[in-house]
């Protein structure tokens, strides 16, 4: 019997989680992290456990006031990172459509755009 991954059955994280992973991996704490994502450090932190938790793993080893990425942890957060950065850049790509598809529409005076836009157009 083979595992194969079925689309739409895995079970992915939320986004937030994953943001918030991914912020406190790239300051290496959780209170810096807070901070950028307008968060109290709580809620980061309850994050990432429950990040931790569903993937059955530590991200971050936590020693007194101090977090640092395991092995597992700095893996997984390049690949979150990216898989951030890809779902940033599709979402700006589908946004630059807005359905216009490809229209640029302008306000200008008539003697700007009859003297000098249209011969150049």
């Amino acid at each position: 019997m083979t595992s194969e991954i079925v689309p739409g059955r895995l079970s992915v994280p939320s986004l937030s989680a994953l943001a918030a992973f991914e912020a406190a991996a790239r300051h290496g704490s959780f209170t810096r992290a807070a901070e950028e994502l307008n968060l109290t450090q709580g809620a980061v932190s309850r994050q990432v456990a429950l990040l931790e938790q569903s993937l059955g793993l530590s991200l971050f080893e936590r020693v007194k006031q101090r977090v640092s990425l395991t092995p597992a942890g700095a893996a997984y957060a390049a690949e979150v990172r990216d898989g951030l950065s890809r779902l940033a850049a599709a979402t700006l790509s589908a946004m630059a459509f807005r359905g216009a598809a490809g229209l640029l529409h302008l306000a200008i005076l008539p003697t700007f755009g009859t003297r000098w836009l249209i011969p150049r157009l």
